[in-house]
């Protein structure tokens, strides 16, 4: 009986351990592939992202204006000399509450880089919804 047993044992453990080691593996990432991930995330971080900012200080010698955000931290935009401006636009041509749109780089959580002007003003007046009468 006991010779029963072991057999059958041993019969079922030698149909289970092959299935294992047929099992698929994942391939190991290359640094190759490591090397193209972390490029990506670099170039997403040099791509300029849209700016709409409403500025609440100016700096003219250092050429920068702040934005108070909601949650009170200021942010700081520097605006390089090689800012492409619009429109015929100037850095003197910014007030303080007027809005600033255009292209930006990330420098801090604090601090961006302006790289492009489109559009300087006051802000743009709220349409008004037309109420519509019910009889």
């Amino acid at each position: 009986m006991k010779n029963l047993i072991v057999c059958s044992l041993a019969f079922a453990l030698s149909l289970c351990l092959p299935a294992g080691a047929f099992a698929e593996t994942k391939p190991k990432a290359t640094p190759a592939a490591e090397g193209k991930a972390a490029e990506k995330a670099g170039k997403k971080a040099d791509r300029p992202m849209p700016m709409h900012a409403r500025v609440d200080s100016i700096d003219t010698r250092a050429k920068t204006f702040t934005q108070k955000r909601k949650d009170g931290v200021e942010v700081k935009h520097v605006v390089a000399a090689t800012t492409a401006f619009e429109n015929g636009a100037k850095f003197e041509d910014i007030k303080v509450g007027d809005y600033v749109n255009g292209l930006r780089l990330k420098k801090s959580e604090s601090e961006y880089e302006v790289v492009k002007v489109t559009k300087i003003g006051p802000p743009a007046p709220k349409k008004e919804k037309a109420e519509e009468k019910k009889p």
